[in-house]
């Protein structure tokens, strides 16, 4: 009898564990998510933000950013404290600008870390990508007029 609990714990861990891979990608998809990296051209779709001073949440919605090498588009919720906005409300971390400063920096590993640097509504927003070799990325955004916050999500 408790041989028989033993061999169904097992089977049970088993079953449980086989679907926590690692999230590794081909090597084709790799070198094609590398290209993008490279390139400065690419959409990460997001699904979980972390604001600053709030519990971290569940995003339901299609969020995205989308980067080219002079554009930022950004069409991201924003959930904090705001210090400062325009007339009527602003349109929160949901615009199209042109980029002030990129900057690259390679990390060891597995991962990579882009900066860029744009203003929107008289605010000056940094949004720090942390993209990874499985296509998963974070995104830090810092404001001078908003709490931090920080998104999860994948490089399409």
């Amino acid at each position: 009898m408790k041989m028989k609990k033993y061999i169904w714990l097992v089977v049970i861990a088993l079953l449980t564990f086989t679907g926590c891979g690692t999230g590794k990608l081909s090597v084709d998809e790799r070198n094609a998510l590398e290209k993008k990296v490279d390139q400065r051209v690419f959409t990460a779709d997001f699904d979980y933000c972390t604001p600053f001073r709030m519990p971290a949440r569940q995003l339901s919605s299609e969020y995205f950013v989308r980067l080219t090498p002079d554009t930022l588009y950004s069409a991201l919720p924003y959930f904090g404290q705001v210090r400062h906005v325009p007339y009527g409300g602003g349109t929160g971390l949901n615009f199209e600008t042109r980029v002030k400063k990129l900057s690259d920096k390679t990390q060891k590993g597995d991962w990579r870390t882009f900066t860029v640097e744009v203003s929107h509504e008289g605010d000056d927003l940094a949004y720090v990508f942390h993209i990874y070799d499985n296509g998963k990325v974070t995104l830090d955004v810092t404001s001078r007029e908003r709490d931090y916050i920080s998104f999860q999500g994948q490089i399409r």
